[in-house]
């Protein structure tokens, strides 16, 4: 029987950009579950996502494993805007550097626009009573 794997989602999630520096695998994992758990608290549905074999119990849509990254994606600007933001700036008699300002600027802009994009996808996958 074909399942969704976390590799899948993985992928999709690695298509974003992303950093030079490696994420670790665990992480992913840990991120994955966060958005399994979000996903299935705004739409009142249960993935099937099984932990131990980082797995789902059927084959996911397309939409739902973008929609699965994105919020991968979120979860690791959320940890890059904390990471920069904790960047302090270095003053000496010849030497001022303001901790990347602009760094921190254009990643705070990158996980709102994110933020978004999942919210309006998400709302998107909601069945309206109206229709």
């Amino acid at each position: 029987m074909e399942k969704t794997t976390f590799e899948e989602i993985e992928t999709s999630f690695h298509s974003m950009p992303l950093t030079k520096y490696i994420i670790p695998t665990a992480l992913e994992q840990e991120w994955l579950k966060s958005a399994v758990a979000d996903y299935e608290l705004d739409l009142s549905c249960d993935l099937e996502y099984d932990e131990e074999n980082h797995c789902f119990s059927s084959v996911l849509d397309r939409q739902t494993v973008r929609v699965l990254a994105l919020m991968m994606y979120v979860s690791y600007l959320q940890r890059e805007l904390s990471r920069v933001m904790a960047l302090n700036g270095i003053y000496t008699k010849d030497v001022q550097i303001t901790g990347a300002d602009g760094t921190k600027r254009v990643t705070k802009q990158e996980l709102e626009f994110e933020i978004v994009r999942v919210k309006e996808r998400l709302h998107k996958l909601k069945q309206h009573c109206f229709d």
